[in-house]
């Protein structure tokens, strides 16, 4: 079923299957910018990603997310929305789609044993699902 919500198309209930799909080995907490690496972090996609903490001074705003893979190979962010203003929420992720215009490569850091191309969020539409207080994207 899907109902509207803050000018957002979401799922009502992201079932315990596919939760218990995407749990990974690893969760590793991050901060996120949104926006295109191109476009110096505005418009949508992802802009940089950087490990919780790392005193990184970035001006445009960040959003904590607990990043990890699935047991299929596929990034998943968990994106918490408490940590965003609603600005954010309706350009990013309206429809319960987020989009990727440019491939952005996670840091070697987060994720050092993975290869390069499963590091790497290629260009996309990407589905939303909402858990909780969570945003989830899986790349």
């Amino acid at each position: 079923m899907i109902i509207k919500t803050h000018n957002m198309r979401t799922l009502q209930n992201t079932t315990s299957s596919q939760l218990q799909r995407a749990n990974s080995v690893q969760k590793v907490r991050a901060e996120v910018v949104l926006g295109s690496p191109s476009a110096n972090c505005s418009g949508v996609g992802i802009c940089r990603v950087m490990a919780h903490g790392a005193g990184v001074n970035f001006t445009c705003p960040k959003v904590n997310a607990l990043l990890s893979y699935t047991t299929d190979g596929k990034l998943r962010f968990e994106f918490d929305k408490t940590s965003m203003e609603g600005r954010y929420m309706r350009r990013h992720f309206r429809w319960a789609l987020f989009q990727v215009f440019e491939a952005y490569t996670v840091p070697y850091q987060l994720f050092g044993k993975l290869k390069l191309e499963q590091r790497t969020i290629q260009p996309g539409i990407y589905q939303v699902l909402e858990a909780g207080d969570r945003l989830i994207v899986e790349f």
